[in-house]
This record gives structure tokens, sequence and C-alpha cells, in this order.
């Protein structure tokens, strides 16, 4: 893969792909009637760029996010298999002598010789290497089924509303991404509040308000839920451990 410049491989990087809708015309259009105008040197491009980029990194893979297969199914499934493969096990290891026979012959008559004992005059002497394949694989069986069984027994246990929290978990990853892309392009400090919980709070601060218009054009509303307790975490997540990312992924910030 090749790409024409620096812009190119960066927007790559960035996986600008990923977030197709987050377009300058599009974050405009989200932030209609937002409460704080952009900095002087920010425009609608760079932030939309810098929105994009900063939630595209939180978008997990098919085997990390919550959308995963349970820890539950993967131990019931590798159950399953460790049963299959014991119970085939068992029927091999078990097999009738006259099937067994049968198997030996059978190999007997394919074998070219190699690994017996040359007895003379054209004779070899020993187990056909078929047979010992056969014997070998049955034996991997018994192996495969407890190797299995142990994995399962091995795999942790996800407690309560798992995926729940990691979607939570995932949220406020994103508000902590979030948090140097508005201050950059607003100028201030993020902050959240207890609004709507506290009635005394007459409204959310503009970091709440824009980190639900963001995510909600990147993700859909769902994606604001709990959005009090979300952004606060995200705050002090901010203030103790600043998003970092890798040089040229955001240019200017």
């Amino acid at each position: 893969m090749s790409f024409a410049d620096d812009a190119e491989f960066a927007a790559f990087i960035g996986r600008d792909h990923m977030l197709p809708a987050v377009t300058p015309e599009a974050v405009g259009r989200a932030l209609a009637g937002f409460a704080l105008p952009l900095s002087a040197g920010r425009d609608m491009d760079w932030l939309a760029m810098a929105v994009r980029r900063s939630l595209a990194i939180s978008l997990p893979n098919i085997s990390d996010g919550p959308e995963r297969t349970s820890n539950a199914d993967i131990r019931g499934e590798l159950e399953r298999l460790a049963a299959l493969a014991g119970s085939t096990w068992l029927e091999l290891f078990q097999c009738d002598h006259a099937a067994d026979s049968r198997l030996w012959d059978h190999a007997w008559h394919h074998w070219d010789g190699e690994g017996g004992t040359d007895i003379g005059d054209g004779m070899v002497m020993g187990e056909p290497s078929d047979y010992r394949r056969f014997k070998a694989a049955v034996a991997e069986l018994d192996w495969l089924a407890s190797f299995m069984q142990e994995a399962a027994k091995a795999t942790e246990s996800q407690r309560g509303p798992w995926r729940q929290s990691e979607e939570k978990r995932l949220r406020v990853q994103r508000g902590q991404y979030l948090a140097p892309i508005y201050e950059a392009a607003f100028g201030q400090p993020v902050s959240a509040n207890n609004f709507p919980t506290d009635a005394r709070i007459k409204a959310q601060t503009p970091f709440m308000d824009f980190y639900g218009r963001m995510v909600t054009l990147a993700f859909g509303a769902r994606e604001t839920a709990n959005l009090t307790e979300v952004v606060k975490a995200a705050c002090q997540l901010h203030r103790q451990h600043p998003a970092e990312f890798a040089e040229g992924i955001i240019p200017g910030l």
C-alpha cells in the first residue's frame, strides 16, 4: 500500500474512513446554537478532522468490544467441543478388535516399508507407518479433550451486566479523547456538573453539550446514556491522564 502524501497517510492511520459521516458540514450542523465560538485559528475543517480521528481511535475490534462473544458462551463452546473430542477418543480407543485388525491390514497393504526392519529377501517387519499415525492421532484426541476442558475452566467469569459496563467504559474513553479537542477548539477547560439530576443546576456545561452532540453525530443518540456520570469520569481521567495522540494524527493539537 502506498500513499500520495503525508496527509493521506495520516488520514489512513487516523481511521478517517471509519467515521465518514463526521464531516465539516455535519459538525457545523450538529453545533448549531452551541454556546461557545471557535478559538482564533480554528475552523470547522480542523474540528471535524480532530473529532473524527479522536473518536475513531475508540472503535474497538470485534473481538475486544462489548458486542463480542461472552465468556460464558466461549466456555460453553469449549466444553461442548471437549466432550465431542473425548467421546470420539473413547469410541476409537474401544475400537472392535476386528475393525482394528482391518485398519492394520489396510495400512500394511499400503506401507512402503519406511521405518521398518529389513529382514532380507525384500521382507520388512514392523508397524506400518499409517497405523502408527492412526494410534498417535487417537492419543492426541485424548490430549485435545483435556486441553479444551482446561481452557474452558480457566475462562474468566464475567459478573453482572458486563456489556453495559464495557459500553460505559467506551463512552468515558470517548470523552477522555474529546477533552483535548474541546479545549483546543474553544479555549476553555473541560468541566461537568450534575445537570439534570440536581434541580439547582439549570444547564449542562458546554463540554457536556459538546460531548453529547459529537458522539450522537458519530454513533447515534444511544451513546449519550449516563451522560452526566460519563462526562464527569472523562473529565477526571483527562486531568489525571490526558489522552495522547500519535504525532501527526491531529495536526495543530
